[in-house]
């Protein structure tokens, strides 16, 4: 008994010190350490119950050597953590000036556009977080469905010329998979150049023969962030989030589906799939492609700076658009400044459709001040969402935000995976961002902003299409829930670095 409250004690001051510690540091640090924390805790907890009841002095010993090999890991893997956040090593430096001379690689056309104050004011903050200016040469597609942007984007790929680039975070050994590597082989076989990016954990179900038939075929692969080398250099979560095709420098596609049969809402378990996609031709295409090329040789150290990958913009149709992209080791958290700020600025109405609610402080008090100003704040998230857990950690934030007045709304027609924000009718952000720490603070996101009232317009539509299918939330329900609900949302706020 005094062994198990030694035991009991020494968890309680290591959580302590753990908490003091963290209080001083970023989130990224916070939310990258966590998971480690959690299976380290869960490593102890295993080694002082076989400790504390096997009797065999050999075996004690055996136990012994294992858990000192796995605190040694722990430690190193705290180690590259802090590096990976707070040092700048010589290959980062090499890839800022891989970086720097794909940002020169081209030029771009002013335009007499008229820009509101929000937008300007957008604009500059994002070319101000990562460099990337604002595009006015453009032409943007809204896709709401999953069956039309697979069939349209097989169809764009099935006339590239020059080169493929595809980056994705899930993509599935299925049927939809398998129509999407056939067409890659096929391209590979005429001459095209075709490059493919997936997420090491995201996409970690696809098969040795469904990535060896690709690159037999000349297709190029570039896993990113391989799950067990990413967990021993303290990456492991840090996914590679971003949804992103480029055919021939010329048209590109930024949303928020990957590729697989639940996408097309194949699956029986989730049902319908609602997201959103662009398809954009035009000077924004280059930045899509900039971003493909900084990804391509963060994994291959293939440096491509030929021009032929930007070609000259055709478009003439003015309508400006601009490409944003964050990451666990860049300075600004530019993707959450961005949701901030066009929240913030809003003077009539803030529209966001999301998966995941997991709010940081900054942003619950952007949307309780807005909604209490007198700005339309809508919100839907799924009321049937993919994990039970991560449910009870959206609904964890209803009441905060209900108390100031936010409408929120559980769409029950599928699933909405939608990653959209729309402010006044000015500003529609659409792309990989989900709304929470993950997307935010861990995970590499880019996201489309387009400054166009009649894009706006048709994301508005869409938006209150999903609201014809959702319940609306009353604060009644979670201002005073019963006991089990309150234990569900008390679970939620545990889970909520983990979601």
């Amino acid at each position: 008994m005094l062994k198990l409250l030694q035991y009991t004690l020494i968890i309680i001051l290591t959580l302590l010190i753990s908490y003091n510690l963290f209080r001083f540091l970023s989130n990224g640090i916070i939310l990258g350490v966590y998971p480690y924390i959690l299976a380290l805790f869960a490593m102890v907890g295993i080694f002082l119950l076989i400790w504390h009841f096997v009797k065999i002095e050999f075996l004690k010993l055996g136990v012994k050597w294992v858990f000192l090999f796995i605190i040694i890991f722990f430690f190193y893997t705290f180690i590259q953590i802090f590096r990976n956040a707070y040092l700048t090593n010589d290959y980062q430096k090499e890839r800022s000036i891989y970086m720097d001379k794909l940002m020169n690689i081209t030029e771009y056309r002013d335009a007499d556009v008229e820009l509101t104050n929000l937008q300007t004011g957008i604009s500059t903050l994002i070319e101000g977080n990562t460099g990337i200016p604002l595009t006015y040469y453009n032409e943007v597609k809204v896709l709401a469905d999953g069956v039309a942007v697979i069939d349209e984007m097989i169809e764009t790929l099935s006339k590239a010329e020059d080169h493929i680039h595809v980056e994705y975070f899930i993509i599935r050994d299925d049927q939809i998979g398998n129509k999407f590597k056939d067409v890659l082989i096929k391209k590979a076989k005429e001459g095209v150049k075709v490059r493919l990016i997936y997420d090491g954990l995201g996409s970690r179900s696809i098969e040795p023969k469904f990535k060896r038939k690709l690159m037999k075929n000349g297709v190029e692969i570039g896993v990113f962030n391989g799950s067990i080398m990413s967990a021993i250099r303290g990456k492991l979560n840090h996914r590679n989030h971003r949804k992103i095709v480029v055919v021939d420098g010329k048209i590109g596609y930024i949303g928020g589906f990957n590729i697989g049969d639940e996408y097309l809402g194949r699956d029986d378990n989730i049902g319908k799939w609602k997201d959103l996609h662009i398809k954009v031709h035009g000077e924004v295409v280059n930045w899509a492609q900039k971003i493909f090329l900084g990804d391509w040789y963060y994994i291959t150290k293939e440096a491509v700076v030929d021009k032929s990958y930007f070609p000259e913009n055709q478009i003439e149709k003015r309508l400006p658009c601009q490409m944003i992209t964050s990451g666990f080791d860049t300075h600004w958290n530019e993707i959450s400044q961005l949701y901030f700020s066009m929240i913030a600025g809003a003077q009539e109405k803030v529209y966001i459709a999301t998966p995941y609610l997991i709010l940081n402080d900054s942003l619950i008090k952007a949307l309780q001040t807005a909604a209490m100003r007198g700005v339309e704040v809508k919100l839907i998230i799924p009321k049937k969402p993919d994990l039970f857990l991560v449910g009870w950690a959206n609904e964890s934030f209803f009441n905060i935000l209900l108390k100031a007045k936010v409408d929120i709304y559980m769409h029950k027609d599928g699933f909405v995976h939608s990653k959209v924000l729309l402010t006044d009718n000015q500003i529609v952000s659409i792309g990989s961002a989900n709304l929470n720490t993950r997307s935010l603070f861990l995970d590499y996101e880019a996201n489309a902003v387009i400054y166009d009232e009649g894009v706006a317009g048709e994301v508005e539509k869409i938006f209150k299409e999903y609201i014809d299918k959702s319940e609306r939330v009353t604060y009644e329900e979670y201002k005073n829930p019963p006991l089990l609900k309150r234990l569900k949302l008390w679970i939620g706020k545990l889970i909520i670095p983990l979601a």
